[in-house]
């Protein structure tokens, strides 16, 4: 019964394309849509299990296990919309047990596909500020960096606490399978370093006091220091990484009429600032500008009032809009054609 998995494969593929399409063009994942799938899902998968389809039930349910775990994550960490959240749940209910099968070795492909959707977010946002940069629509310069080098400083030093205890875990309890799919496990690593600055908790002294002292430990436990060749390379991504995301950050944003404000966008700190005094009913409070600051319908309409009152901007400036459905297909896509090469 190799077309039912066959089947849920092209749905899951479908669904990607069809959700990048209405991200990009309607700034929205349809609700209806994700439970037709999801529903569809789990009839395959139940069709599957009555017609004892060779199926790893054991795999499949760790990966919807993760699955469901990651997206939760990101969405309490407001890292992800609750739109994005539940694709990502939708797909681990659709996608066969199979699909954890690369090279003729079980792999979380959950993981690796929020890897592969975080690092080619990554490459599209760096890409989109080379094209801003090119044409002089930004203000990056090495200035930036070397003017508050004391805070990159700090910053390297954390981030390389966090790598380095991350590299330790994995080479403690996966070193076989850290071994073996040593590309996948560089893959998940940018991601991590790619995450570790999003959380803000992380950056507190306490917390990375405690990480430090837990990497010291394990280190002594085990043998790991941090100053080994293996891992020269990541010490050399971080610096990369930061380098490279201080560029994005400076085209982080977009000027637009505020006339032309709308629910679901997310407007810059400083642009909310300018309203904190206004007496206008219904203005959003001081922007953290991730997703706990997306604009509502009524939050919008009192945007566009207050653009019309004495004190009101004509014109806002807003965090560019980042189509996520588009990236976690794109992770997808990778694995799939990666799945495909080694059958």
């Amino acid at each position: 019964m190799i077309i039912l998995p066959f089947t849920a494969v092209i749905l899951a593929h479908i669904l990607g394309i069809i959700t990048s399409v209405t991200d990009i063009k309607e700034n929205k994942i349809s609700n209806r849509l994700l439970l037709l799938f999801g529903i569809t899902g789990i009839i395959l998968t139940i069709a599957q299990y009555i017609l004892k389809t060779n199926i790893l039930w054991g795999a499949y349910f760790l990966n919807l296990t993760l699955v469901v775990v990651f997206s939760m994550v990101l969405y309490i960490l407001h890292i992800w919309a609750a739109g994005d959240s539940k694709l990502l749940i939708v797909l681990g209910i659709l996608l066969p047990a199979n699909y954890c099968m690369l090279a003729g070795k079980i792999v979380p492909w959950s993981v690796l596909v929020v890897a592969l959707s975080f690092i080619v977010s990554f490459i599209y946002l760096l890409a989109e500020s080379v094209w801003l940069f090119i044409t002089h629509r930004g203000t990056f310069s090495l200035k930036n960096v070397t003017k508050s080098s004391k805070q990159f400083f700090t910053a390297y030093v954390r981030n390389i606490i966090y790598i380095s205890f991350a590299l330790k875990l994995e080479n403690f309890f996966a070193k076989d399978w850290f071994n073996e799919h040593s590309l996948a496990i560089l893959g998940i690593n940018i991601s991590l370093i790619l995450l570790i600055s999003s959380f803000e908790f992380l950056k507190k002294f306490p917390v990375v006091a405690f990480i430090f002292v837990l990497s010291i430990a394990l280190s002594v436990y085990t043998g790991e220091w941090f100053l080994s060749v293996s891992r020269l390379i990541y010490y050399l991504l971080v610096v990369i990484i930061m380098l490279l995301r201080i560029m994005i950050s400076e085209y982080n944003y977009a000027t637009i009429p505020t006339s032309e404000v709308k629910k679901g966008m997310i407007l810059s700190s400083v642009t909310t600032v300018f309203m904190s005094k206004s007496r206008v009913k219904g203005l959003p409070g001081i922007s953290r500008e991730d997703m706990r600051s997306r604009l509502s319908a009524e939050e919008a309409e009192a945007v566009v009032r207050w653009s019309k009152t004495k004190n009101g901007l004509k014109e806002v400036q807003i965090v560019r809009k980042v189509p996520y459905a588009i990236f976690i297909f794109s992770g997808l896509l990778i694995y799939s054609v990666l799945w495909g090469l080694s059958i």
